[in-house]
């Protein structure tokens, strides 16, 4: 189910204008817009192709603060089969506002879509129906599925006249948003609907035929199922009552149909109809219809909330929904007596008895992680239930994503969904409680046994951060200083850091840049800490340095003046360590013309010239030792000097005491003299 909370606070649309390139073929006409196409994930806009000007395509710009399918795009570019539309080409561009957006150009359909939730139409006959739309998109699919991709985007307001004749029907675009992001409840098997719809994931083929299975329906009627019920009144009937009595209800679909719904809408994703089934279907076949069976229920209800609960998946959602109140029932015991007494089977008793109990390692990660364990024990097939929001382990990348650009209260949740490591448990549950081998991908991703680790880790280079970008090689960085540029490879955070500084911004390398540069360029976490500064040391801010410049160097990156004085200011104490003035003077005229230039890899010669620091020390340390030697010649000469002057002061005493007496006796006798007759 969705989560609630949405961030409102959307930055406007895009700004239209001249036209933008994409590649060398395809010109977007930014100021010519197709509403029909538009999304809350992406505008719409007029494209041309340069080698077919008469045939008509369509731009969808991923909107600000959205994400595209890239991994989508990818896989189906340029597959030509008429049952959905064709991904021509795809990239980022430069747009009118300053901004770089991601934009696919599609086939353009030869009208609006089909049917919308609030409208109805004349219902379409069922031959209509199995010649023109439910075979070609079966062999569409199948190529899909051959190279590993779902559509996940199939239901009545995505369907369009693939011509003005109204001969054909197609599915529209897939790869606007994440995989079944923008599907109703209505639309999506009960194991996806119950989900964030960010964190439903790719999913299977077995979501896009019960998707196909209701989108024929919907065609069928008219009109949506349950078109005036929201998400959650979709769900909560389709629990209660099953897919075919919450969707159909007392609608008699055409006999030729009702196979194919019956085989579509399957309550049990073992026994839903897949690709083949349906290919069989369309040629004439007669495959094993699904048995129409009750939705399974206790033998007893359970009471949680004043509600009453018959299903084990019910009470997993009532439990994800109250946390706090559903962790004393988990510890107390009083959950797990219950699933002894009224489930079918005493799995489900024995893993939430296994989970409970103060002493249990397992309840020691907190009630929100205990609480999504037991949500696990009952419905193992479902998503991982945690403080409010959900999300399935191939899911959680853009999950995690669209929590950072819109829902960041809901990043506490994923933050102890890996450090508990519900993931892998979830992972591991599917390998014993699965029982269609190919309803579920149960593939680990290769990032997803190292989640709890990078979550743990509060270095640069770690946290949440990390494992949003080691779970989607796809994103583009995150950081505010690039956001708007689609920063999608390591040498291009450059450019972007150099471009807001220049517009006054002056944003400094946060977590998401250090994260994205460990995850995507290998970056060692002494770098990260000289980029983030603070108390960073020199050998930490130099090799941060070195970081840069390398990436300008092997992306062949021009020049970056204003990135270029940031870090000449980062390295500033390393130049304040030569002490020779006319060294310093040097450098700094050196550093100042690497600055101009922005040129990385001149000012990290110019700073990290080792040679040059230790024979600045060595003709210090020698300096200093001769103005010590000369300091002790000056004080010898000094206590000589002194020395003699007090010798000449004594001298000059007794010749003064001498020549004195010598006056005084002649000046006695010649007074003698004077007096004598």
């Amino acid at each position: 189910m969705a989560d609630g909370g949405e961030n409102t606070e959307q930055r406007p649309a895009l700004i239209s204008g001249r036209d933008v390139v994409l590649g060398d073929r395809f010109k977007i006409r930014s100021s010519q817009t197709v509403m029909d196409m538009a999304s809350p994930a992406a505008e719409a806009f007029v494209a041309t192709d340069a080698t077919a000007p008469d045939s008509g395509c369509v731009a969808l710009v991923a909107r600000p603060e959205q994400l595209p399918r890239i991994s989508g795009c990818l896989q189906i570019k340029g597959l030509d089969q008429i049952g959905v539309a064709r991904l021509y080409d795809h990239g980022a561009v430069d747009w009118p506002d300053g901004t770089r957006r991601y934009a696919m150009v599609y086939e353009a359909p030869a009208g609006p879509p089909i049917l919308r939730r609030d409208s109805a139409i004349q219902p379409i006959d069922a031959t209509t129906l199995i010649r023109s739309f439910i075979r070609p998109v079966v062999q569409a699919l199948s190529e899909f599925a051959r190279r590993g991709v779902s559509h996940r985007a199939i239901r009545p307001d995505n369907v369009f006249w693939y011509d003005f004749g109204k001969s054909k029907l197609m599915l529209g675009p897939c790869t606007a948003g994440p995989a079944g992001a923008r599907q109703p409840a209505q639309f999506e098997s009960i194991e996806m609907a119950i989900c964030n719809p960010f964190g439903r994931g790719p999913g299977h083929s077995s979501d896009d035929m019960f998707s196909l299975g209701a989108t024929v329906l919907a065609l069928t009627m008219g009109r949506w199922p349950m078109a005036e019920a929201d998400d959650a009144a979709v769900i909560q009937k389709r629990l209660s009552a099953g897919n075919w009595e919450a969707l159909a209800g007392k609608f008699n679909p055409p006999p030729e149909l009702f196979d194919f719904l019956r085989g579509t809408l399957a309550d049990d994703p073992a026994e839903r109809w897949s690709l083949p089934t349906i290919a069989k279907w369309t040629d004439g076949g007669r495959p094993a219809l699904p048995r129409f069976t009750e939705i399974a229920k206790a033998r007893e209800p359970f009471l949680f909330e004043a509600r009453l609960f018959r299903t084990a998946r019910e009470i997993a959602l009532a439990l994800a929904a109250n946390p706090a109140q559903a962790a004393g029932a988990v510890r107390s015991g009083v959950l797990a007596d219950w699933a002894r007494r009224s489930l079918p089977d005493d799995g489900a008793a024995r893993r939430i008895a296994a989970i409970s109990g103060p002493d249990n390692p397992a309840a020691r990660d907190g009630d929100p992680a205990l609480v999504a364990r037991a949500c696990v024990a009952l419905d193992p097939t479902g998503p991982i239930h945690i403080s409010g929001t959900s999300a399935r382990p191939d899911g959680l990348g853009p999950a995690l994503a669209h929590a950072y650009l819109s829902r960041r209260d809901s990043l506490p949740a994923f933050d102890a969904l890996m450090r508990a490591g519900l993931h892998l448990e979830w992972l591991t549950a599917q390998e014993t409680m699965q029982r269609d081998p190919n309803a579920r991908p149960r593939r680990k991703h290769a990032s997803h046994e190292r989640l709890s680790r990078w979550a743990m880790d509060a270095a640069p280079g770690g946290g949440l951060e990390r494992c949003l970008y080691e779970l989607d090689s796809n994103l583009p960085c995150l950081s505010p200083a690039c956001i708007d540029q689609w920063v999608d490879a390591p040498g291009e955070i450059l450019p972007a850091i150099d471009s807001s500084i220049a517009d006054g911004a002056n944003k400094a390398f946060d977590r998401h840049i250090a994260a994205f540069l460990s995850a995507r360029g290998a970056a060692d976490e002494k770098a990260l800490r000289g980029l983030m500064g603070g108390t960073a040391s020199e050998e930490e801010r130099l090799a941060a340095l070195r970081l840069l410049a390398n990436l300008q160097e092997n992306y062949m990156i021009g020049g970056l003046p204003n990135l270029a004085a940031q870090c000449a200011a980062l390295v500033r104490p390393t130049v304040e360590q030569f002490q020779r003035i006319s060294t310093k003077q040097m450098i700094a005229q050196k550093s100042e013309a690497s600055v101009a230039q922005g040129d990385l890899k001149s000012l990290l010669g110019i700073v990290d010239d080792r040679l040059a620091l230790e024979a600045d020390g060595r003709g210090f340390t020698a300096a200093k030792t001769e103005y010590a030697a000369a300091t002790e010649r000056l004080s010898k000469s000094d206590l000589i000097l002194l020395d003699r002057t007090r010798q000449a002061l004594h001298r000059g005493r007794e010749t003064a005491v001498l020549a004195s007496g010598a006056l005084s006796l002649a000046t006695f006798f010649a007074v003698l003299a004077l007096h004598l007759p």
